[in-house]
């Protein structure tokens, strides 16, 4: 996930699920929930079919924590992993990840990285 700004970040000390989809609604959208230099946590809804290119974060982690819909996560050294809400998913420092919405519902998950620095995220 891309970098984001502090000042961008709602960084509320209580929130819900259900309000950040009531806010955003039916359609694709990404809501930085939190937002220091140190981290940054996304809630994002992204439609069937979407699929980011290969990347890696070189100095931080990614914990992605699926919440509706379904997913392929390929880690790029042959892991690929099929989720469904329930389930969680890390990538370490360095370690390449992609993944692909697929179903017919769109794939609600919260990102978290241990850093949040600009140009932190590396295509390949």
């Amino acid at each position: 996930m891309p970098y984001a700004a502090p000042s961008s970040a709602n960084n509320r000390q209580a929130d819900t699920i259900e309000a950040v989809k009531a806010r955003n609604g039916n359609g694709e959208w990404r809501e930085i929930l939190t937002a220091t230099t140190l981290h940054r946590s996304v809630l994002l809804q992204l439609p069937p079919g979407t699929h980011p290119r290969m990347h890696t974060h070189p100095d931080c982690e990614e914990i992605f924590v699926i919440h509706e819909g379904t997913a392929e996560f390929d880690f790029g050294d042959g892991q690929v992993h099929t989720v469904e809400p329930g389930m969680f998913l890390y990538a370490p420092s360095g370690q390449q990840h992609t993944f692909t919405v697929f179903g017919d519902k769109p794939l609600l998950m919260m990102c978290f990285l241990s850093c949040n620095e600009p140009d932190d995220t590396v295509e390949i």
